[in-house]
């Protein structure tokens, strides 16, 4: 099972309480499972901004590196003896080839 498919076993619970202690327990149940759903959902809401973040960041990268990568397709990256060659793509994706 993945980490986010963890889902917590929670004692079954008496469709009603048989005295006022027992409703108070069950009431005390209710509001730490709130609790503890409510801290979850704060901390899964920090993680996706921090990947929101990071996948902002990347995006960012791919559009400065994608026209340098462009302007290599111009000009052959071979050094003299045909040893590495380097396509670019229409996808933006570099594959290189090297030979020793």
């Amino acid at each position: 099972m993945k980490r986010l498919d963890y889902s917590r076993k929670v004692r079954t619970v008496h469709a009603h309480a048989r005295n006022a202690a027992e409703a108070v327990m069950f009431l005390a149940q209710f509001a730490r499972e709130r609790h503890r759903l409510h801290q979850e959902r704060k901390s899964l809401e920090r993680r996706m901004r921090k990947i929101e973040a990071r996948l902002t960041e990347i995006a960012g990268t791919e559009t400065r590196l994608v026209p340098v990568l462009q302007s290599g397709l111009r000009r052959p990256a071979v050094d003299g003896s045909g040893v590495a060659h380097a396509v670019v793509t229409p996808g933006g994706v570099m594959n290189a080839t090297l030979q020793y």
